[in-house]
């Protein structure tokens, strides 16, 4: 009687692999959903950082151009000197400024994780996971392949939600929509939306245009933030 060698034991890395080989034939085949927060904790990194989870689906990011990076760049650095004053003036204890982060919006009904391009929040615990109960600000620069996701109108047909209205539901309390000239050559104009009290979306606080406001940025939410057209020139 013939005996197949027995096989050898399966890795956790072989596994993963495995796991996303099967995750990736389905997201090509658009049918990728009931992806939980346990589940997109086991997805590997490096595929995490091109994703995001939207109501349990797994949808890829668009790459920003050079000028989506750039604009994000200025931007963070811009609000972090702003957020180091706003420390050391005692108005929070303490204060993170990032780029492209996972935050947790909500784990059900529907898992949601979304990576605004630029956001603040409140320092957290060693190995704390980011949520929006902890965000004071979140930026999104809105391109032309992005315009749709970040700002667009909701379509309850169809399930589809716009971040801006995620990011609201999830009680973000301050929300900049950056745009970019056509060309990408620079920041066109910068809008400031507050979710006031008792309401579920956000209200316009005021914008910023080039070649209009003095300012690019001067506001008191959610701490000082003066920031000059020169701060974010590339």
């Amino acid at each position: 009687m013939n005996h197949e060698p027995p096989s050898p034991p399966v890795t956790e890395l072989e596994a993963s692999s495995e796991l996303w080989a099967a995750f990736d034939l389905v997201e090509k085949a658009g049918l990728l959903d009931g992806i939980t927060l346990e589940m997109w904790k086991h997805i590997p990194e490096d595929v995490c950082r091109d994703h995001e989870l939207d109501n349990g689906r797994l949808i890829r990011r668009q790459s920003g151009s050079e000028g989506h990076q750039l604009a994000s760049l200025r931007l963070a650095v811009a609000i972090m000197a702003a957020a180091k004053k706003a420390v050391q003036e005692g108005t929070f204890p303490c204060l993170k400024v990032v780029q492209d982060l996972d935050t947790g919006l909500w784990e059900v009904p529907r898992a949601t994780v979304r990576r605004p391009d630029v956001l603040v929040y409140r320092c957290l615990e060693p190995g704390a996971g980011l949520w929006a109960k902890d965000v004071l600000l979140a930026v999104e620069i809105v391109s032309k392949t992005s315009r749709a996701t970040d700002t667009g109108q909701d379509n309850p047909d169809v399930g589809f939600e716009s971040k801006m209205t995620q990011y609201a539901r999830a009680g973000i309390k301050y929300y900049w929509i950056v745009r970019l000239r056509p060309d990408d050559s620079a920041i066109e104009s910068i809008e400031e939306w507050h979710l006031l009290e008792s309401r579920i979306k956000y209200t316009l606080f005021a914008v910023w245009e080039t070649g209009s406001s003095r300012d690019a940025v001067l506001t008191d939410w959610p701490f000082r933030i003066e920031i000059s057209w020169a701060d974010l020139e590339f």
